[in-house]
């Protein structure tokens, strides 16, 4: 693997050239226009990983409320745009960016996401959950994703011990729930 730098930026310290690059970065990575999706997911922290002065590598997480039955609401960090530029992928880049977030996310109760490749994500030691899901419609009633799947990876301060079989929910959002 080149030499990887990854710098953490707000995404409102994104100057145009960045966002441009990460929108065509993950486009290509995920082979579907990306700039709505961006925008549905609202601001965040990025992780931009460049090999020289290119952006080879992108993940970000978002601030959500998850609540677990149970425990109550924690603060997750919800990883978001995990990918690498095809042309570079299978070099540790985007398992460089997720190893570096961890420690950089002190202030949350409990890293989660939506997987891809559910292997890829148990490697760097996510967890599936395997309770109920569902998310709080806008109107307030509760909608439940029996076809989605989140995992997650503990934090400092995420509770000991989690019930992994609990039911747990989110907040609507557009685009993708979960």
């Amino acid at each position: 693997m080149a030499s990887l730098i990854i710098r953490r930026i707000d995404s409102v310290g994104l100057s145009n050239h960045e966002r441009a690059a990460v929108t065509a970065l993950c486009t290509q990575a995920y082979d579907e226009p990306f700039a709505p999706y961006l925008t549905d997911i609202g601001p965040g922290t990025h992780l931009l990983g460049y090999v020289r002065d290119e952006l080879v590598a992108h993940a970000m997480w978002v601030t959500r409320e998850f609540r677990v039955e149970g425990v109550g609401a924690l603060r997750s960090a919800y990883i978001e745009a995990v990918a690498t530029l095809p042309s570079a992928q299978r070099r540790g880049y985007a398992s460089a960016l997720l190893r570096a977030c961890a420690p950089l996310l002190a202030e949350h109760d409990i890293a989660l996401l939506s997987p891809s490749d559910a292997a890829f994500y148990e490697r760097l030691g996510w967890t599936m959950w395997r309770g109920p899901l569902s998310y709080k419609a806008p109107d307030g009633g509760m909608v439940p994703t029996p076809d989605e799947e989140i995992m997650y990876l503990p934090l400092l301060r995420t509770p000991s011990p989690l019930d992994t079989l609990a039911a747990a929910e989110v907040d609507w959002r557009p685009g993708e729930v979960w």
